[in-house]
């Protein structure tokens, strides 16, 4: 039978098409299988750290690598792509007490990225009867470092054990305390004002303040802390300007509505 000429010109237009999606399909496919078998040369691992206002130090590029060592018993370098697991080497990371987020990705030069957000301690407790440990900014427990020592407020005292669920225990101190630390440090000057909180036998908060040689009487952490800090704030304003900083041994705050400043 014979192919009228029309028709076989659109057979082999056609014929042309699926051969050269084939041809592409096998590009696509040799392309990506040569991707996975390539190997991280030396310098296809970059280590970001990334910098906060707090200046922090608990984590270095070679505490990454040697996190990744230890687990995978590798740094990624002198690996083949396909072997590199992105979300479990972001799983791994993100277990490190100091490491708040990881995130990881392979780069169209088949350079792996890894970018390291670290935890922001707010305050460091020293309980009588636990081991010193850090609160980051969420109110997770960190653990201290030899490597690098956070300037924060330190909370001192009968703070109790630490509990892993105290933010939901609304009678740990630890939870009646973290509010003030938070209050504290979202404030400029009151965070630049105070270097200790003190809890005593009682649960009730004493603030000892980087200048002057008083000592302020806060009651419960957390109770009216706006108010009382309010009344702080109008005190220092209208009162140590004519007293001086030194004039009171200590302010009592615990008292609803009112300042009781005890002169020395």
């Amino acid at each position: 039978m014979e192919v009228h000429p029309k028709r076989m010109s659109w057979i082999v237009k056609q014929l042309s098409v699926i051969v050269g999606a084939i041809a592409i399909l096998l590009l696509v496919v040799a392309a990506v299988q040569y991707r996975k078998k390539s190997v991280i040369g030396e310098d296809g691992l970059a280590i970001t750290i990334v910098k906060n206002d707090a200046g922090n130090k608990f984590v270095r590029e070679r505490d990454v690598t040697e996190i990744l060592f230890r687990e995978f018993r590798h740094a990624i370098v002198g690996q083949p792509l396909e072997l590199i697991d992105i979300e479990q080497v972001e799983e791994i990371l993100e277990a490190d007490i100091f490491i708040k987020d990881a995130d990881v990705y392979i780069d169209a030069l088949n350079k792996v990225h890894i970018t390291i957000e670290q935890r922001i301690p707010i305050a460091r407790i020293m309980d009588e009867g636990d081991p010193s440990y850090y609160l980051d900014e969420d109110g997770e427990r960190v653990q201290t470092s030899p490597k690098f020592t956070a300037r924060v407020l330190v909370v001192t005292g009968k703070i109790g054990h630490f509990n892993d669920n105290y933010l939901n225990i609304p009678h740990h101190r630890l939870n009646r305390v973290f509010g003030l630390i938070k209050f504290i440090n979202g404030n400029e000057f009151w965070k630049a004002q105070f270097e200790q909180i003190h809890i005593d036998h009682s649960g009730d908060a004493t603030l000892i303040p980087k200048l002057g040689d008083h000592k302020i009487k806060f009651g419960v952490p957390n109770e009216d802390i706006e108010d009382k800090f309010h009344r702080l704030e109008v005190f220092y304003q209208d009162g140590l300007p004519v007293e001086g900083w030194n004039k009171y041994k200590s302010i009592n705050l615990a008292f609803k509505g009112q300042v009781v400043a005890k002169r020395r």
